[in-house]
């Protein structure tokens, strides 16, 4: 629940916004006003203010001073400014001052509505930002003072069979590194493997989460056994190595910790994974039962978010019945979309839940059947994939696809709307140089609008893209941008009764001296010149 404050000195406009706002709806409980700085203080010092809805004007001080005294207090408020003037030193102010919004009066209440929901939306945002740097830092630290314990290597070197398995040699690793374990000990293992990241994570931000990752494992699932230990082994998985000296740990609260790890893990380190649970074995079977586990996992490419046995392995059914790639490619070359993500989303949505049926081997299959059919529907459009997909869709490395079935049904919808959209293009006799100017008119106020946000709108290279454009156009697209916007100015100086600054805002330009010495420069006279040729 938020609270919000209305600052305003004319109580009208206070009475307004407290009965024409759905504030509820908001989930805002609290709305409290003031009619100047002084009020907005005081409330501001009683308790926590998530959104400020601001007048600029007022006569004991402006809505500007109220921000500067709320961004060195209480940073974390977001501020709509409210005001009945369009003019843009006030605006030039606000954006300088952070503010999440600047609105004329009278405002409309639905819009209002929409920009409060996105301050909302962006206060969520940071305050999930700040527990996962908060997290980060943490696990951060530990990482950077973490070293190389004895028993983990010697646990890698036995898993990776880097040392005899034979239970006499492994008796005197035991005995020469003084490791306090037995050749008679049975051990429980856990594997863990993540499937999927929800955030991109460089080379580094990896090795520190897969570090949070085992000293949480450390934390929840080997908090019951004495001398146990997580161990990192190839490819970012961890081994949770279980002494049962006491045979104190049951399958059942095992499986209960792995839940509660996995839990946290997607709440936290923003990850999908599994946890497979081994049977009990002495030491020398250590390394036969983790290629067990492997294999498991392996095979595993519907389920995620689970803990799961060697029992859920089961044997793969003999027959799946195969896709309908036949249809599939004929519904992609006419154009049926949402027929075939249908048909495709039935064939594949029964085996998510399936523990045993398909296997990695299928997966890897049918990801190249569907790809050898996209390539057939593109030639004979006589089209060349190159042209027709960015950069990323069809360079990511096919391991990263076929790793669950959720992760290639994902990449498979991608597919279908790029080449789709692509080929209904062409049919609607639409080219995309057209395409691109239709964009770039829809988004002719947004400042930082580039050439690689109109290739992505078109799902094409933007190397390519640029080629085209130029050619069929004779001017590269930054230069067509400038055109179609200062056209736009044009047109508002003979039309509208704005500000030239106002105008420089709407047609992408922030900068007001920028704006018009563009101006001048193609027209030959400033813009308040221009607009009294028609006055």
């Amino acid at each position: 629940m938020y609270r919000a404050l209305i600052v305003d000195d004319e109580a009208h406009a206070v009475r307004g916004l407290q009965t024409g706002v759905a504030w509820e709806r908001l989930h805002i409980t609290d709305v409290e006003t003031a009619y100047n700085i002084r009020q907005a203080k005081e409330v501001f010092e009683a308790h926590a203010v998530d959104v400020l809805l601001c007048d600029i004007e007022m006569p004991q001080g402006s809505g500007l001073d109220l921000l500067k005294w709320v961004r060195e207090f209480y940073p974390k408020t977001e501020t709509i400014f409210l005001t009945c003037h369009a003019d843009f030193s006030y605006a030039n102010q606000a954006i300088k001052l952070d503010s999440f919004d600047y609105m004329l009066k009278p405002v409309d209440y639905l819009e209002l509505e929409t920009s409060i929901q996105k301050a909302l939306d962006k206060l969520r945002a940071n305050e999930q930002l700040l527990t996962f740097e908060a997290t980060y830092k943490h696990y951060h630290q530990l990482w950077e003072s973490h070293q190389p314990v004895l028993m983990e290597r010697f646990w890698q070197d036995l898993i990776h069979q880097g040392l005899s398995s034979t239970p006499e040699r492994i008796e005197e690793q035991l005995r020469r590194q003084s490791i306090p374990y037995s050749v008679d000990t049975l051990f429980l293992s856990v594997y863990i493997n993540v499937k999927h990241w929800h955030k991109a994570l460089t080379q580094r931000d990896y090795k520190i989460m897969e570090y949070a990752l085992q000293n949480a494992a450390e934390e929840q699932i080997a908090k019951h056994a004495n001398q146990s230990l997580v161990v990192p082994i190839q490819n970012g998985c961890l081994l949770v190595i279980l002494p049962l000296t006491n045979m104190e740990l049951t399958g059942t609260s095992l499986a209960s910790d792995c839940d509660q790890y996995i839990r946290s893990c997607n709440h936290f380190f923003f990850c999908d994974l599994c946890c497979y649970i081994g049977e009990p074995v002495r030491i020398h079977e250590m390394a036969s039962m983790v290629r067990g586990l492997q294999e498991l996992d392996k095979n595993n490419v519907t389920l995620m978010n689970q803990t799961l046995t060697l029992k859920d392995g089961g044997d793969s059914i003999s027959y799946v019945h195969p896709p309908h790639i036949k249809g599939w490619s004929e519904w992609m070359k006419h154009g049926d979309k949402e027929k075939l993500l249908a048909d495709v989303s039935a064939y594949m949505e029964p085996f998510k839940q399936m523990k045993s049926g398909i296997d990695a081997q299928w997966l890897q299959g049918f990801y190249q059947d569907f790809l050898q059919m996209v390539f057939f529907v593109l030639q004979s459009k006589g089209l060349q994939a190159h042209h027709v997909f960015s950069t990323n869709l069809l360079t990511e490395k096919p391991e990263r696809v076929v790793r669950s079935l959720t992760a290639l049904q994902e990449w498979i919808s991608d597919v279908i709307e790029v080449v789709m959209n692509h080929i209904q293009s062409i049919q609607e006799n639409m080219s995309i140089v057209e395409k691109v100017k239709y964009f770039i008119d829809e988004r002719i106020g947004e400042q930082s609008l580039s050439c690689e946000d109109i290739a992505s709108a078109v799902y094409l290279n933007p190397d390519y893209l640029t080629r085209v454009f130029k050619k069929e156009m004779g001017i590269p697209i930054s230069e067509y941008l400038q055109q179609r916007r200062l056209t736009l100015a044009i047109d508002l100086l003979k039309k509208s009764n704005q500000s030239v600054s106002d105008i420089a805002l709407t047609v992408g330009y922030s900068n007001l001296s920028y704006f018009s010495t563009l101006f001048k420069k193609a027209t030959g006279v400033n813009p308040s010149d221009y607009r009294k040729q028609f006055k």
